[in-house]
């Protein structure tokens, strides 16, 4: 097949979930099929995944994403979140992409990316969902108040209508969960939808021994998606104070990208505590993560908000991490309380449960050893790869 990706932003470094799973399709595609990518990135600096992603796709076109240049109104028809990620360059890549390259199947790698449809030249369509955005958008309505309140209707049911027509127009869906997966059939009944979930490389599989520092716990999160901030204020400002009374020497790591810039901007005064507090480390962005995850006693993911399944949930049982998390961080998963992991909802209730495994080693080899065997069985990259093959090969009338 000739598979043309056009995506929202550059999968390469896989410094994110959604990045993670995309960066593990392309290779695998591209060993078998021709592939093409065009799609936005954050930053100048960005120039060097580029050229990795040129390795495995020929032609690779990246533009640098830009703040939109109108202003947003609540009389707006489309979400701002699709707005935001239109430019005239980039859907003049993809028209030109689509007449040079000749794609048998376009994979939209995000719902918002659907807008630019009517530049591929009627080739046919997979959508990507890495997220129900409409139910994400639901969900901030309830924590609204007043005018705030109604203009997150406002914007579910712009997004609603946007992601619903999108599902429809495709000729395939992709979902991350079959829980997703009859959401899209509810909206879009006459869909094809396959649910792919995140997965990880047979690599990390790999037993290998942990030695994990007593009352240490790590916290995982690309800042700039809100949900992993938000979860990180919760985790920081309601549920550490009761986890350091009931456990005074438990330890706080807290990595990923962007997290001292997206604090500073949205909770400065949670920042400076947190850069004042001895129990807390802002490791930031971390290149080897296995190594940080093999010297916890615990992940802790308290999140409330955003859909989708939580990769890093997926990476750190893989890696044998006891994992504590809601059950909105569970989602989509094939978990049980205290059998895979545990789950706590409420500050109260998760910070009951981040002590009760900080202090109990047999439980963190009982839930490692669970957590690990599950990953194995539903989540390996290899076997997720094959099924979306198949989905890329119904939508295209493509044998493969």
């Amino acid at each position: 097949m000739r598979i043309l990706f056009v995506s929202p932003f550059l999968p390469y470094p896989p410094i994110a979930g959604g990045h993670a799973l995309i960066w593990s399709w392309i290779r695998r595609l591209s060993q078998r099929h021709q592939t093409a990518f065009v799609g936005f990135c954050e930053r100048e600096s960005d120039a060097a995944g580029a050229q990795e992603i040129a390795r495995y796709c020929e032609p690779t076109r990246v533009r640098l994403r830009k703040p939109t240049p109108h202003a947003y109104t609540s009389f707006a028809q489309l979400p701002r979140w699709v707005t935001e990620f239109y430019c005239d360059e980039l859907a003049r890549d993809v028209g030109e992409v689509a007449i040079h390259f000749r794609p048998e199947v376009v994979q939209f790698l995000s719902s918002n990316m659907a807008q630019y449809n009517r530049f591929t030249r009627s080739a046919p369509t997979v959508m990507t969902a890495l997220e129900l955005s409409f139910l994400a958008y639901h969900r901030r309505i309830a924590a609204a108040r007043g005018l705030e309140r109604l203009q997150a209707r406002l914007d579910w049911l712009r997004m609603l209508r946007f992601e619903t027509r999108a599902f429809r127009r495709a000729g395939h869906v992709v979902t991350v969960s079959e829980r997703e997966a009859k959401v899209v059939s509810a909206v879009a009944p006459l869909a094809r939808v396959t649910a792919i979930p995140p997965g990880v490389d047979p690599e990390q599989l790999a037993w290998r021994p942990r030695h994990p520092v007593s009352g240490r716990v790590l916290y995982l999160g690309h800042m700039e998606h809100f949900p992993n901030l938000d979860g990180l204020i919760f985790l920081y400002t309601d549920i550490w104070p009761r986890v350091r009374h009931a456990y005074p020497s438990a330890r706080l790591v807290v990595a990923g990208q962007g997290t001292r810039e997206q604090l500073a901007r949205v909770a400065p005064r949670t920042l400076d505590a947190m850069q004042h507090d001895a129990s807390v480390e802002i490791a930031g962005f971390i290149p080897d993560l296995r190594a940080a995850m093999d010297a916890v006693g615990a992940m802790a993911a308290p999140l409330r908000l955003g859909s989708g399944v939580r990769n890093k949930v997926i990476e750190a049982m893989a890696a044998g991490v006891p994992v504590v998390t809601t059950t909105r961080g569970a989602e989509g998963l094939s978990v049980a309380h205290d059998r895979e992991l545990l789950i706590g909802d409420g500050a109260e209730s998760f910070a009951a449960q981040l002590v009760r495994v900080l202090g109990d080693r047999d439980l963190q080899k009982r839930l490692s050893a669970a957590g690990r065997d599950l990953v194995a069985r539903e989540h390996d990259n290899d076997r997720l790869a094959a099924r979306l093959e198949d989905a890329l090969a119904e939508a295209s009338g493509v044998r493969v």
